[in-house]
């Protein structure tokens, strides 16, 4: 009897704000590549397609698997339905197997300070723009995983943020609710603690190379190994739960923080 594996042979995956190849996204989109999923990277901009196709080249002439690049905001039904119909042209099926949900944005704004265009911005892109996507890929999607990274802790510079995650969170339920046995769907949700990349370095990292007194602190309330996460921790841990094995895990949060818990 062969041993099991988490293998996604004859997969296909779409991994929003996969775009930058040293992104979280990007790594996720890797690893699920690694293990034989055809994926599709997004991105929003003009401005980031030259990174977009960068990323999945590496990960193309790394794995060799069927990769595809796709543009759009999330935020607009008609464009999230575009998207959907580009990937699934592209890659010849009639559903998406995988939707990992990376895509998000964030202001470091004091809560008093938001004004009305930020507010309206970050529920449009972090949580209508999911809802959108989902909503234009429900019909095709017969076995579909969501894993999204986003903090179960409130950053106190990203209160809004932290708002429209918990948002989030209310709608998966409703997915898992609606979708759950019907279309054989399982949701969930990772939860890491910062992790450094190109666009999180300037609220990682002080002007001088070291590290902010906050990512210092944190150090001590590691309890796994002694070390900060990384993209592959996020994108091991995706794996394992867009996997076959991980059907019987759904609706659940769960930490990819070195057992880091709190406020801050």
């Amino acid at each position: 009897m062969p041993a099991d594996t988490l293998s996604l042979a004859g997969k296909t995956a779409s991994v929003t704000g996969s775009g930058r190849e040293t992104g979280i996204g990007a790594g996720i989109s890797g690893a699920l590549a690694r293990d034989g999923a055809s994926v599709a990277i997004h991105y929003v901009s003009e401005d980031s397609k030259a990174r977009a196709e960068k990323a999945a080249s590496n990960i193309n002439k790394e794995f060799g698997t069927n990769i595809t690049v796709v543009q759009g905001g999330m935020e607009n039904y008609d464009s999230a339905k575009s998207m959907v119909e580009q990937i699934l042209q592209a890659f010849s099926v009639d559903y998406t197997d995988i939707f990992v949900n990376n895509a998000a944005v964030a202001r470091n704004t004091p809560l008093l300070k938001v004004k009305q265009e930020q507010l309206e911005h970050e529920f449009a892109v972090n949580v209508f723009g999911v809802e959108c996507l989902k909503g234009a890929a429900s019909s095709a999607s017969s076995a579909s995983s969501t894993s999204s990274p986003s903090p179960r802790k409130f950053w106190v510079h990203l209160l809004l943020y932290s708002a429209t995650t918990a948002a989030m969170d209310a709608l998966k339920m409703l997915w898992d609710r609606e979708l759950g046995k019907s279309h054989r769907i399982s949701v969930n949700t990772l939860a890491p603690d910062p992790v450094p990349t190109d666009l999180s370095k300037e609220y990682m990292v002080n002007p001088d190379g070291c590290p902010i007194a906050l990512l210092v602190s944190m150090y001590a309330k590691i309890r796994a190994v002694n070390r900060i996460g990384t993209v592959e921790d996020l994108a091991d841990a995706t794996l394992l739960l867009v996997s076959e094995k991980s059907l019987w895990i759904t609706v659940q949060l769960i930490s990819v923080s070195g057992g880091i818990t709190g406020t801050v």
